[in-house]
């Protein structure tokens, strides 16, 4: 389903949906353990994200790197890319992205 979505937002030229799809897509790699795919495709996300001036959208993407960073034993790098995401996020005015920032340090 989520393959489709992404021809179909590509096809349109549509940044924005792209973005969320590759979000999803690297969500669902990231519970399958491929983390090396997970991170590439919301890397992508964030570019596309970046490139729109969706800030909040960068920030929650940025906490799901965070976590990658985690799981593939690069801690400092979790906590850079917190950090990034929290200055965007408090600068964008998320609330709920700042949540998840928090929730993502207790587990550092």
């Amino acid at each position: 389903m989520f393959e489709r979505a992404r021809g179909l937002a590509e096809r349109a030229g549509d940044g924005l949906t792209l973005s969320y799809v590759l979000r999803h897509l690297g969500i669902g790699e990231h519970v399958a353990g491929r983390l090396a795919e997970a991170r590439e495709l919301l890397e992508e996300s964030v570019r596309l994200r970046r490139e729109i001036g969706f800030m909040a959208g960068v920030a929650a993407n940025l906490v799901g790197l965070a976590y990658i960073a985690l799981a593939e034993g690069r801690r400092d790098e979790a906590v850079a890319v917190l950090d990034e995401a929290a200055a965007i996020a408090e600068e964008d005015g998320a609330g709920g992205v700042m949540r998840s920032i928090q929730e993502a340090r207790t587990r550092l």
